[in-house]
């Protein structure tokens, strides 16, 4: 046992004794490597789950990918059998990331990760695991790491790493504070998910499929054909900035809308501009104007597609997106959801063209065909959907502050 001895600044009331620091080696009977070798060939469609770097993340094990192997190599791997209680940390990548075996995951097999197995001491493993997650011990687990272009820490290196331990009773307590807290928090992210999915099936219903006149599921009070128009004959195309050289971003008396913020929001983010040289000569944006991104990595990403609802002077688009604004009385956040909806998207993945990276000309965007419903109904579409985000935006700000509250815990309750 270390000589150190500290008392963390926030604890429960019946608990005063100090902090007693120990080495991993002291703790536990085994730190090892879990399988390093290739495990390709026992790969199979429906077998023993294989415990992987990717499904061990923030303190927690997902199933976001899962891997499956035969049970030859399950049963060769016996030794290495995780068993409920043994805590893995991921030791290439995204090094330092911890999760607990639980119950139903006894006699796992893992690969290419470190196992904390056989507890000497009296421990609570989820105390550990959330002590694992302060900055602290972050901090510590990078500077041991090793490697240049992808960075490892070694089992070896982990026996001689240092953690605090209390009384079981106030490892269990502060143990299970951070289980509760952390499925108030996997709630809410599955709130937000059905909120989100729930979302994606309005916007395949609400609008027309290929070689239909009328949506799948519609309000009250409207019925008729969609009128099928080219997006051309609704409006023009200007470019983003060009002519630019490094020295004109960063600072001057305008702004410009980036990339990422045309990418991720079906409504532009205002406030999330970032500042240009003026120049007279370049298309300012207006309220309604919609941008387009000309490029990206895949084909299902080209094209993405942003609504600018502000009035301000002195806005511009970035150059690698070009503008599209309309001549016609529409419904600004119907034309948002309509051009993110599914039968759009798939429009614009058969114009993509390219190898390493995906392009689309704005000429061939312009040929496109969307079906517009009166003024009336585009407008209780929008209001639909524009609802619908406000949701999801109050309920991911629920989660930051329950994920902001959890960080703040973790610095106070360890030393």
């Amino acid at each position: 046992m270390g000589e150190n001895k500290l008392i963390p600044m926030r604890r429960f009331k019946e608990y005063s004794k100090v902090w007693h620091m120990f080495s991993l080696d002291e703790v536990y009977k085994n730190i090892k490597n879990a399988f390093v070798g290739t495990a390709t060939p026992y790969y199979v469609e429906s077998g023993h789950f294989y415990l992987q770097s990717n499904n061990v993340k923030n303190g927690k094990i997902n199933k976001n990918v899962k891997v499956y192997i035969n049970n030859e190599f399950y049963k060769k791997q016996e030794n290495n059998w995780l068993r409920t209680g043994d805590i893995v940390m991921v030791q290439s990548g995204h090094i330092g990331h911890t999760a607990v075996i639980e119950e139903n995951l006894d006699k796992t097999v893992a690969h290419a990760l470190i196992m904390f197995q056989g507890k000497k001491e009296k421990l609570d493993s989820n105390f550990l695991n959330n002590q694992f997650q302060t900055k602290d011990m972050k901090q510590k687990l990078e500077k041991m790491a090793i490697g240049n272009t992808i960075k490892h820490i070694l089992s070896s290196d982990m026996k001689k790493f240092n953690v605090y331990l209390t009384t079981l009773s106030e490892q269990q307590k502060i143990g299970e504070f951070f289980k509760v807290l952390d499925e108030r928090i996997a709630n809410q992210e599955r709130k937000i998910a059905k909120v989100k999915d729930l979302k994606l099936a309005y916007l395949t219903e609400m609008f027309p499929q290929e070689g239909e006149t009328v949506p799948k599921r519609r309000f009250k009070g409207f019925e008729g054909k969609w009128r099928e128009v080219d997006l051309g004959s609704i409006g023009n195309t200007f470019s983003g900035l060009s002519g630019k050289t490094k020295k004109d971003f960063g600072h001057g008396t305008a702004e410009f809308v980036t990339y990422i913020n045309v990418f991720n929001n079906t409504m532009s983010d205002i406030n999330n501009t970032e500042k240009v040289v003026y120049d007279d000569k370049e298309t300012q944006l207006k309220y309604g104007d919609i941008l387009f991104t000309t490029s990206s990595e895949t084909p299902d990403e080209v094209g993405m597609s942003s609504v600018w609802l502000d009035k301000r002077p002195n806005v511009y688009l970035n150059s690698f997106c070009f503008g599209f604004r309309t001549n016609i009385n529409i419904d600004y956040y119907f034309v948002g959801y309509l051009l993110r909806a599914n039968e759009f998207r798939r429009k614009i993945e058969i114009l993509a063209q390219g190898i390493s990276r995906y392009n689309i000309s704005k000429s061939k965007v312009m040929e496109l065909k969307v079906n517009l419903p009166t003024i009336r109904e585009q407008q209780k579409i929008g209001e639909f959907f524009k609802n619908f985000d406000n949701q999801i935006e109050t309920e991911e700000k629920k989660l930051d502050k329950l994920q902001k509250m959890k960080e703040a815990y973790l610095e106070e309750m360890f030393v």
